[in-house]
């Protein structure tokens, strides 16, 4: 490390970054904005339930339609057969 370099870091410019701290910790019945964090994490919960319940219920859409297409091949290569 050059002169410079020593320089920076001798006058604290160097490595020091200004970082707030972090919250470690909420207690459930503390009020963020109108509602408790108890309010909050039943809300955030419910909509990742909701979210979860709605891929599952596209994927099984999604699956009956395959099976339908599957139905269809399965019948005309029957009708084929049995010419």
């Amino acid at each position: 490390m050059g002169i410079f370099g020593i320089a920076k870091r001798g006058l604290g410019m160097l490595g020091k970054k200004k970082v707030s701290k972090t919250i470690s910790s909420v207690k459930p019945g503390a009020k963020i904005g109108a509602k408790s964090v108890s309010e909050w994490k039943n809300k955030a919960s419910l909509s990742t339930l909701k979210s979860a319940g709605d891929s599952a219920v596209q994927r099984i859409k999604d699956t009956a339609k395959s099976l339908g297409k599957l139905n269809e091949t399965l019948k005309k290569q029957k009708n084929i057969m049995d010419k």
